[in-house]
C-alpha cells in the first residue's frame, strides 16, 4: 500500500512537476499534491492546507526558492524544504541552505530524491516529538513550580515572636515538594503546637501526604490539648493513606507560654534538644513511639512535661539535615548541628535556622542532595511574661 505524501510544487512547469510527481510514486508514495507559482497562491497553499515537503524551483519568472522560504519561514511552519531546480550555482546552493533550506537537487537527475524526502519526512517527525517532549516537560515543570508555591504557602510564617519566645523554623525541600513538615498551630487554653515532621520519600507523593497531615493535625489540635490523642487520632485516620511504603516520624510539642513548660511526644523522629543559655544539651527529646502510618490501632504514650529556663533554646530537626552535615569521627550524627547552634547562641531563631539549613545544603555535593532539610528552633530570651497567641506572627517572611 503505498505512502501518502502531501507535498507543495512550487514550480511553473508542469512537466517538471510530473516528473517530481512521478518519482515519488516510483519510490512508493501516493503524492496528493498542489502546483503554485507566484507568492500570492503559495501563501493560500499555507494558509488552507496541511503539507509534507515543499519542492521549489529556485528560479520562476516571477517568483524562485528564496522568496518561497522566506515565506515559509515567515508563516513558522515546520516543513521540510527541498530546492529541486535545473539551473542552480554553487553559491546560490549554498546560501539558500544557510536560509534553511534542507536539500537542493538537479531536475535532470532526481536519484536523490527519495533519499532526501524519506530523510526530512523522518527528521520533520523527530524535531515534532521533541518539540511535543519539551512542551511537556514545560507543563510539568510549570505545574511542579505551582505545586512548590502550594506546599510552600502551607508552611506558617518563618518567625513567630510570642512574648518572651522567639521562634523560627525553614525547610527546604529536595525537589520542588518535599515531605518534611513544621508547623505552628494555635491549641485551646492559649497553648501553642509545635510540630515537626517528615514522611518517608520526597517529591510530589510526600508532599501530597504532607498537606494531608497538616489538615489532620490543626483540624484536631485546634480543638484538643492532648497531645497523645491527637497523634492516635491522627494515625487512626490516616494509616490507610500511607500505602506500605510510606509513614510519618513526628515531633509534637505544646508549649505554654505563662509557665514556659513543654510537653512533647517524640514518634519516632530524630531527638529534638533543649541547650541551656551556655549551649549545653539539659534534655533530649528522645523517640517515645513509633512513627504514624505504620498500625492503625497504634497507641501512643503520655506527652513528657518539662519547663523551659530563661536562656534555653530548644532545637528540632529532621534527619536531613543531621545527615547533611554529619563528619566522619562525629561522636553522634547530631554534633555538627550542635555546634553550629552553640556558634550562634546569640543569633534571633530566625538566623539559627537560616545558618542550619544553609549549612546543610551547602555540605551536600551540588545536585546530589537526597533529603529534604528542615529546622525549627525556640528560644526563651527572658524573664518577661509569656504572650498571647492571638499576638501572630512577627512578621510574614515565607519559608
Amino acid at each position: 500500500m503505498n505512502k501518502t505524501i502531501r507535498i507543495l510544487v512550487v514550480e511553473d512547469s508542469e512537466d517538471d512537476t510530473e516528473l517530481l510527481l512521478r518519482e515519488l510514486r516510483r519510490g512508493g508514495y501516493d503524492p496528493v499534491y498542489r502546483r503554485v507559482e507566484t507568492r500570492a497562491a503559495m501563501k493560500e497553499a499555507l494558509e488552507q492546507e496541511t503539507w509534507d515537503i515543499i519542492t521549489a524551483d529556485h528560479s520562476m519568472p516571477e517568483f524562485g526558492s528564496l522568496a518561497a522560504l522566506q515565506l515559509l519561514q515567515e508563516t513558522s511552519k515546520d516543513v521540510p524544504f527541498i530546492i529541486v531546480s535545473g539551473m542552480i550555482g554553487e553559491e546560490a546552493a549554498v546560501t539558500a541552505m544557510k536560509a534553511g533550506a534542507k536539500d537542493y537537487l538537479i531536475k535532470g537527475n532526481l536519484a536523490r530524491l527519495l533519499p532526501a524526502v524519506e530523510r526530512e519526512l523522518r527528521d520533520a517527525v523527530q524535531r515534532r516529538e521533541r518539540r511535543k517532549a519539551e512542551r511537556a516537560l514545560l507543563a510539568h515543570e510549570v505545574q511542579l513550580c505551582i505545586a512548590r508555591e502550594i506546599q510552600q504557602g502551607l508552611f506558617p510564617p518563618a518567625h513567630l515572636a510570642l512574648g518572651e519566645f522567639d521562634i523560627a523554623g525553614l525547610s527546604l525541600p529536595t525537589e520542588a515538594t518535599g515531605g518534611d513538615y513544621f508547623d505552628y498551630i494555635p491549641m485551646p487554653g492559649n497553648h501553642l503546637g509545635i510540630v515537626i515532621g517528615d514522611i518517608t520519600g520526597h517529591g510530589l507523593g510526600a508532599s501530597l501526604l504532607m498537606a494531608e497531615m497538616r489538615a489532620c493535625l490543626r483540624t484536631l489540635a485546634f480543638n484538643c490539648v492532648d497531645i497523645s490523642e491527637i497523634v492516635a487520632t491522627a494515625n487512626r485516620l490516616t494509616r490507610d493513606d500511607f500505602g506500605s511504603e510510606r509513614f510519618l516520624t513526628l515531633l509534637f510539642t505544646r508549649l505554654n507560654p505563662h509557665t514556659r513548660s513543654l510537653m512533647y511526644l517524640n514518634a519516632g523522629h530524630p531527638s529534638g534538644y533543649v541547650l541551656d543559655r551556655h549551649g549545653s544539651v539539659r534534655t533530649e527529646l528522645k523517640s517515645t513511639s513509633m512513627p504514624i502510618g505504620l498500625h492503625p490501632v497504634s497507641e501512643f504514650p503520655e506527652a513528657i512535661s518539662l519547663v523551659l529556663e530563661p536562656g534555653d533554646l530548644v532545637l528540632l530537626l529532621t534527619d536531613g539535615v543531621l545527615d547533611a552535615l554529619v563528619r566522619e569521627g562525629d561522636v553522634s550524627d547530631s554534633s555538627r548541628a550542635l555546634e553550629l547552634v552553640r556558634a550562634n547562641l546569640d543569633q534571633p531563631a530566625s538566623n539559627i535556622v537560616e545558618v542550619l539549613c544553609r549549612t546543610a545544603c551547602d555540605s551536600v555535593p551540588q545536585g546530589t542532595q537526597q533529603d529534604d532539610i528542615t529546622a525549627t528552633v525556640i528560644k526563651v530570651n527572658s524573664e518577661a511574661p509569656g504572650g498571647s497567641l492571638a499576638a501572630g506572627p512577627a512578621n510574614a517572611s515565607g519559608t
